[in-house]
């Protein structure tokens, strides 16, 4: 607090500052969240029918910025495929990289504004990163 009154900030950079501060803390807990509803799915999967490989990181691009998530990696038995249980729990692409949200605010965007560019503009302004 002291550093807003002795660097004389004005509203508009104090407003920018705490927004993008409440972005980083919004985006950790997704992460949290994420990982731990990956947890519970590791734990109440069909283990004869799931077998755990490994744990894979991905970048997820997200309106509070990027998150990386790190969920399980399994192959299906049954299926004979590779899957991330996440993935299909959220009904989501995760190599995909790019939530749902955020990709449907860019098109919202994209499909009301002057031009694609002029929406890409917008939503960094927004998001205060490329997307």
């Amino acid at each position: 607090m002291q550093d807003y009154i002795t660097n004389g900030l004005t509203l508009k950079e104090i407003e920018q500052s705490l927004f993008r501060h409440m972005q980083k803390q919004y985006g950790h807990l997704l992460q949290q969240v994420l990982e731990e509803i990956d947890r519970t799915l590791a734990e109440q999967r069909d283990k004869k029918r799931y077998a755990l490989k490994d744990k894979r990181t991905i970048r997820l691009q997200t309106l509070f910025g990027e998150v990386e998530v790190k969920r399980n990696y399994y192959f299906d038995r049954e299926k004979k495929v590779y899957t991330s249980l996440l993935d299909v729990f959220l009904q989501f692409d995760g190599a995909h990289g790019v939530s749902p949200l955020l990709e449907e605010t860019a098109i919202h965007l994209a499909v009301t504004g002057s031009s694609y560019r002029q929406a890409a503009q917008s939503l960094e302004k927004l998001v205060g990163m490329h997307v």
